[in-house]
């Protein structure tokens, strides 16, 4: 015996719909940090070149925990390295993904923007939002990129907006981080 779509009765029909509507909508809906919340709320920004990822499986969530090594320091404690933790990944038989985190590379150079938790461990701040790839341009220069986010994103009133991406010059970053940092200690806006 086989069903067709005319023959179920009509509150399957219509839980059915909204199981299919629930696992083709989007996950993830991040709120978008602008650069001066990157700046200001990150505990730590660093930039730096992956060494090597492991993860680990704190209950309930598995992380992946990637030890940086630390070449430029903007933000934080002076250490050669630190260790990052992004929920999701494969330990101990399970598997857990989580929408809009991002992956690291080995050996991939990175400018991170890090916060700590009460868990301790030191997280990117806005999932992909505060992981920027560093890249050399045509004329020599470190270039700061991300990708547009695919993630629904909302501004801080809850208004859905579209994600831009980063594009810039290490060097202009690197002013406008100091330059934050710099209004944050002379008593600027908190």
């Amino acid at each position: 015996m086989s069903l067709r779509p005319a023959s179920l009765p009509f509150t399957l029909v219509l839980v059915l719909s909204a199981v299919l509507g629930v696992l083709s909508s989007p996950a993830a809906t991040l709120e978008q940090l602008s650069n001066q919340r990157l700046i200001d709320e990150s505990t730590e920004i660093v930039r730096g070149t992956v060494v090597y990822c492991n993860q680990i499986y704190r209950q309930p969530v598995i992380w992946t925990v990637c030890e940086i090594n630390v070449t430029e320091r903007f933000k934080g404690a002076v250490a050669a390295k630190v260790q990052v933790a992004i929920p999701g990944g494969t330990a101990s038989g399970l598997r857990q993904s989580f929408e809009g985190t991002p992956t690291l590379t080995r050996n991939g150079e990175y400018l991170f923007f890090l916060w700590q938790g009460k868990s301790g461990l030191k997280q990117i701040m806005g999932l992909s939002q505060g992981l920027l790839n560093i890249a050399t341009d045509a004329k020599g220069n470190l270039i700061l990129t991300r990708a547009k986010s695919e993630d629904r994103m909302v501004d801080a009133d809850g208004n859905t907006i579209e994600d831009a991406g980063v594009n810039i010059r290490l060097e202009d970053f690197k002013a406008r981080i100091l330059s934050r940092s710099a209004s944050k200690t002379s008593g600027a806006r908190q």
